[in-house]
């Protein structure tokens, strides 16, 4: 009996399943996967053009080198609200469902200082949420004729010191480490059972761990009115270990069995660098354009899963599979203006497109990233000396996307769609 399980497993690719092709469900801020947009309301307000522009605390996590712009103590909270109105799921089984989370809040916090004795080298803190939602979709028709869940959560969060150095008049230079912190949990049907396909329901929870990276920017001043900044992320390897998880092995006549150990290699966040200039037209008025690239491929590639510590003798004592998620390198272009209204009020506006992280044969519910265009715009306004206030308003589009279904006992023909309300309100503070 175990040998056949584990051929079962291993011809039928349980665990292609299990291996968090749901948990990069995050498409938090702009269907980046992720990658969130930008980080603070002037990059989001933007929509993500900030290579040249980045100039606060929040732009830890964007181009470092925009820190020495502040010129002195400052702190900046944003609180981002999503709202995810067209997050949904249809298949020729007649599943039409749109998922249950469909609301998340964001938070960054972002301080910086010149150092008193070198006032041209600023220290600063970044705390960040990279991302932070799931899919949910309860009751779906399997090919099997039972209802069962399909579900996933996924977040990472990352603290970010940073230094940054101003050079010349002209040259900025930012270089941020950061320690990342991941966790993630799922259902793949997990009250579902087949043993001649080899179909085995998935629950994993408590996956965890932590991993770390750093982020590079230089920003150059052509002239006046001519500025560009150029920026690196390394890739961040998230270590997902310690969880558990149970297969559904009903079918078979062991029942349900728990593992004591769940632990996921290969996923990343992407390997990114981004490049953009900003053009002073007037002395109200600039724009700027960025382009990004994200290494996907990488990063959503190769997988290995490992289940091991059963709670039965019976069942497989390990589990070990290799899974390729898909992943494709993408670009992300956008184009943003700043326009000064006043001397304390600033209005932001931009447009964003990105591609698909995921190749289409690759598409399933979980790993919905289909978000495209971006639209909005936003305004500051300084109230005094110290405090600053800043709202953003971004919208997503529906999009959606067609595909064959090979990964899931559900409809064939399949289609899944997403579009999202975005909103940041900031507060900062100026010593």
């Amino acid at each position: 009996m175990i040998t056949q399980l584990k051929g079962d497993l291993r011809h039928n690719n349980l665990l292609l399943v299990l291996c968090l092709l749901a948990s990069f469900s995050v498409t938090a801020n702009a269907g980046v996967a992720i990658m969130p947009i930008g980080y603070g309301a002037k990059s989001i307000g933007m929509l993500g053009t900030d290579m040249a522009f980045s100039d606060n605390s929040l732009s830890i996590n964007n181009n470092p080198a925009g820190l020495t712009k502040i010129g002195g103590q400052a702190l900046y909270m944003a609180l981002e609200p999503h709202l995810l109105t067209g997050l949904n799921y249809r298949d020729s089984l007649g599943n039409s469902q749109d998922s249950r989370l469909d609301n998340m809040l964001l938070v960054s916090l972002g301080w910086s200082k010149p150092l008193e004795s070198s006032p041209n080298i600023t220290i600063g803190l970044g705390l960040f949420a990279q991302g932070g939602v799931g899919y949910d979709y309860q009751k779906l028709e399997t090919t099997y004729g039972n209802r069962d869940e399909l579900s996933a959560k996924f977040g990472v969060f990352r603290f970010a010191p940073v230094v940054a150095w101003q050079a010349s008049d002209k040259l900025r230079i930012g270089l941020s480490a950061s320690i990342n912190y991941a966790e993630a949990e799922q259902n793949i049907l997990p009250n579902t059972s087949d043993l001649a396909t080899g179909f085995y329901g998935l629950a994993l929870w408590d996956a965890s761990g932590t991993s770390f990276s750093w982020r590079g920017g230089v920003q150059y001043a052509i002239s006046d009115t001519l500025h560009i900044g150029l920026a690196y992320g390394h890739s961040t390897e998230l270590n997902l270990e310690n969880g558990k998880a149970s297969v559904n092995f009903e079918s078979t006549g062991i029942g349900r069995v728990n593992y004591q150990s769940a632990a996921i290699q290969g996923l990343s966040l992407p390997k990114e660098i981004g490049i953009g200039f900003g053009w002073k037209i007037s002395p109200k008025l600039t724009v700027g354009a960025d382009i990004n690239w994200y290494q996907w491929s990488e990063a959503l590639g190769k997988v290995t899963t490992t289940l091991s510590g059963p709670n039965k003798l019976l069942a497989p004592q390990q589990i070990v599979t290799v899974s390729d998620f898909g992943g494709q390198d993408q670009f992300m272009q956008s184009i943003g203006l700043e326009y000064k209204y006043s001397d304390s009020t600033t209005i932001y506006s931009g447009i964003n497109h990105v591609g698909y992280a995921v190749k289409k044969g690759a598409s399933n519910p979980l790993n919905n990233l289909t978000a495209k265009y971006h639209l909005g715009g936003g305004i500051e306004h300084r109230l005094n000396k110290h405090w600053q206030t800043s709202i953003v308003f971004i919208a997503n589009p529906e999009n959606a996307r067609k595909y064959v279904n090979t990964d899931l006992p559900l409809g064939s023909e399949a289609e899944v769609g997403f579009s999202s309300y975005q909103f940041v309100l900031e507060l900062n503070y100026h010593w």
